[in-house]
């Protein structure tokens, strides 16, 4: 089947589904602190609030990520830096909720600017936002926003460095060493449409951004092209999941339900391919764009050699609208890489595009190396659009129920270790 089928097919009956309620979130009783999901697809702005400061949206997706978090080390943080700023524990608290709020509000109204994939932005919806939750900041007594933006920023850049991740999560999660298990940044979200017995706020699952584990989960093999049936759907059906550790909590077989945060084809579980030479029975085109169109091996690890290397690395070259791979009409680079001396960079094995190419420059755990990737593209998707600018680092969504079993508020980000062991 084309890609572009499958793309539709996707978009219809396994892609996410937020619906969130409006309303103020209520404070926490033991700390501060929620989600959100990655911030997209259209050209930041600047928004007028309180004494002429403005709020962008990657200034949100930092407020999100401090002031919205289910981990208790950084909630340890952000209220260290309530204290330097005078704030008492209920001012604290109403920061977090407010920032809470917007963030719902964004999921529900301009779902583009929180990383949903296949959306238009709807700037007025933002601009409102944005402005609202200024207004309620400014009512929050002795806080200043400016101080408040330097200070999340501040913050934000503490928790994004590998050594504070390893130091403060990764030797503390979990007292013994898991393998398997790699430490990564998790939003949340709430999916409506799902299989038979599983609801939107009592099942746990979770969405990864590999399309084809949720296809095959969902039981629509013909939607997956047939050179990769084998490693999505082994003898006795597909039953893909996650295990999900944090601080002391631990969740097991997790389903994949959907596909996101970001990116639909960055199994980023897998390692990169090696050989410069596509594989017998690649479907390639026999009249290439560009001489060299496959003289890669991050290109020709599309097709699998004995195990699947399929990483996202083609689609900032090409659109990925139909096979053949590499022809001439499916030709549209995206950021800064193309053909020839200009090839998509390798990341390290088992990193997300998303932690490499974020424009808050996360680098969380395995990107530290690579500062504006791709000019912070995401990758192609199958309709011939891209996530442009990634703001955000995720590599894993969880439900409502998931983020209650880890000890979080729904919608919560935070640090996690995911099993990724049993994944293709």
């Amino acid at each position: 089947m084309a890609q572009t089928d499958i793309a539709h097919k996707v978009r219809s009956s396994v892609f996410r589904r937020v619906s969130i309620a409006l309303g103020i979130v209520a404070v926490l009783a033991a700390g501060i602190f929620g989600i959100a999901r990655g911030v997209n697809a259209a050209p930041r702005q600047a928004h007028p609030i309180a004494g002429g400061f403005t709020l962008t949206l990657p200034q949100m997706q930092q407020m999100i990520f401090v002031w919205a978090s289910g981990t208790p080390q950084v909630q340890a943080l952000a209220r260290q830096q309530c204290a330097a700023q005078g704030l008492d524990a209920a001012a604290c608290a109403q920061v977090s909720a407010d920032v809470r709020a917007a963030w719902r509000d964004l999921m529900m109204r301009d779902p583009a600017s929180v990383g949903r994939l296949h959306v238009m932005p709807h700037l007025a919806a933002r601009a409102q936002i944005l402005r609202s939750l200024a207004a309620r900041l400014s009512l929050v007594p002795r806080l200043r926003l400016p101080a408040l933006a330097q200070a999340t920023n501040a913050t934000y850049q503490q928790i994004s460095s590998p050594q504070w991740v390893e130091r403060n999560f990764v030797k503390r999660a979990w007292p013994i060493i898991l393998n398997n298990y790699v430490a990564v940044w998790a939003t949340a979200y709430e999916q409506t449409t799902l299989p038979p017995g599983m609801t939107p706020t009592g099942s746990q699952y979770a969405a990864l951004p590999d399309a084809y584990l949720s296809i095959a989960n969902y039981g629509q093999a013909s939607e997956i092209p047939s050179v990769y049936q084998p490693y999505y759907l082994p003898a006795g059906g597909a039953h893909w999941n996650i295990g999900i550790v944090t601080n002391g909590h631990s969740l097991s077989a997790v389903p994949i339900t959907d596909v996101g945060p970001w990116n639909e084809d960055d199994n980023w579980w897998d390692p990169n391919g090696t050989s410069a030479t596509p594989p017998a029975g690649c479907p390639v085109s026999t009249t290439l764009h560009a001489p060299d169109a496959t003289s890669n091996p991050l290109v020709n690890g599309i097709c699998p050699n004995g195990r699947l290397f399929r990483r996202l690395y083609y689609y900032v070259l090409y659109q990925h609208d139909g096979l053949p791979f590499f022809q001439s009409a499916a030709y549209a680079p995206s950021g800064t890489f193309a053909d020839g001396t200009r090839w998509p960079t390798a990341m390290p094995y088992r990193c997300a595009e998303t932690a490499a190419a974020s424009i808050n420059n996360d680098f969380v755990a395995c990107a530290s190396g690579m500062p504006g990737y791709n000019g912070n593209h995401g990758a192609w998707l199958r309709e011939g659009d891209n996530d442009y600018p990634i703001l955000n680092q995720s590599s894993v969504d969880l439900s409502p129920a998931a983020d209650a079993a880890l000890g979080w508020t729904y919608p919560s980000s935070g640090l996690v270790l995911v099993n990724v062991g049993a994944l293709p």
